[in-house]
């Protein structure tokens, strides 16, 4: 039994890196009518062996600040929503009462990230996010903005790129492919 999980997340981990390296020729390669921003995207997969969940983080090294992150359970389910996330350092976010983003509000919450780092790439340990659903930026076709309102009214705009997009969602369809097996 103990042979049998342990040759399961080895292949698990074969696959997540394949899928990272996958997404990352993606985002390198420009999409029709979206060049890729300089800096290209940071893909990070976390499989820590004690965790329920497989974590999936992505942001573009030309613009540390935001980026994108979902998970996905051990059975190979995933979670309806990513969360567009923002470093708390950036100016006046952690007053963000309210988000917007594809046509309709998104939820606003905050989180903390102990193990931030990972492949010598980190992601920042507190972000303030907006939940976005699956099928609308699975179906959007353009880059998406989401625009974090601050209770004094401010608007802080912040674009997901559609290349990005397209490597981070590869990576989450890889980690429920090889976790359904």
């Amino acid at each position: 039994m103990l042979t049998n999980l342990v040759a399961r997340r080895s292949l698990l981990r074969g696959v997540a890196v394949v899928a990272a390296a996958s997404a990352l020729a993606i985002a390198a390669r420009p999409s029709a009518g979206h060049p890729a921003p300089q800096g290209g995207a940071i893909i990070q997969i976390r499989d820590f062996p004690a965790a329920s969940i497989v974590e999936i983080i992505a942001w573009n090294g030309a613009e540390p600040q935001y980026g994108l992150r979902t998970f996905v359970k051990r059975n190979g389910s995933a979670d309806r929503y990513h969360r567009l996330w923002v470093n708390s350092a950036y100016p006046a976010i952690g007053d963000a009462a309210k988000a917007q983003g594809l046509n309709r509000p998104l939820q606003v919450s905050s989180a903390r990230d102990d193990q931030n780092c990972h492949g010598g790439k980190c992601a920042p340990t507190s972000t303030v996010g907006a939940r976005i659903p699956d099928d609308p930026l699975r179906k959007a076709t353009e880059n998406v903005e989401v625009k974090f309102i601050t209770s004094s009214g401010a608007e802080i705009v912040f674009t997901a790129r559609r290349p990005l997009i397209d490597a981070y969602l590869a990576a989450v369809d890889s980690v429920i492919g090889a976790l359904k097996k």
